[in-house]
């Protein structure tokens, strides 16, 4: 299992832009990534959380979720956003908590096909929420991971 504040330092290190961010990976159990973000380095012209913000925290919670969950099967994984969804709901004007989840039918079919093809896919579901947990983003995605520790495959 990934320790997240090393996967937090990682994500910093390859990815300049979410130094910017301040997020924080919050807690992990299974099937369930939480963040945190405050507002003051996401704020927009209007006093709200950055749309902007809100895509990429919510892409990068997604992001982080599948490869921990991903690592929890193979040493190292290599994860990417296939297609994502994202629903504004209401404005968000203080400090934001991320939950990002995936149900446990999927881990499941995720489990087994990263083992057997060292390729699987996840669908995951996150909420950008209040501090008091009302909702003011929706998101939805699909996320490709890779085993970087298999074998290539061998084609004829």
């Amino acid at each position: 299992m990934t320790d997240l504040e090393t996967l937090a330092e990682r994500v910093r290190a390859a990815i300049p832009l979410t130094r910017h961010l301040a997020f924080t990976l919050l807690d992990w159990h299974s099937g369930q990534l939480t963040l945190s973000a405050p507002l003051a380095p996401n704020v927009n012209d209007k006093g709200t959380f950055f749309a902007g913000s809100q895509a990429a925290l919510l892409t990068l919670g997604g992001w982080a979720l599948t490869t921990v969950e991903g690592e929890r099967i193979a040493a190292q994984v290599d994860v990417v956003a296939a297609d994502s969804s994202l629903q504004y709901i209401a404005p968000l004007h203080e400090d934001a908590i991320l939950r990002v989840h995936a149900a446990e039918e999927e881990l499941s079919r995720f489990a087994r096909r990263l083992k057997r093809r060292g390729r699987a896919r996840l669908a995951v579901t996150a909420e950008l929420l209040s501090p008091r947990g009302e909702i003011a983003t929706r998101f939805t995605a699909h996320y490709l991971a890779r085993d970087l520790t298999a074998p290539e495959p061998v084609v004829d």
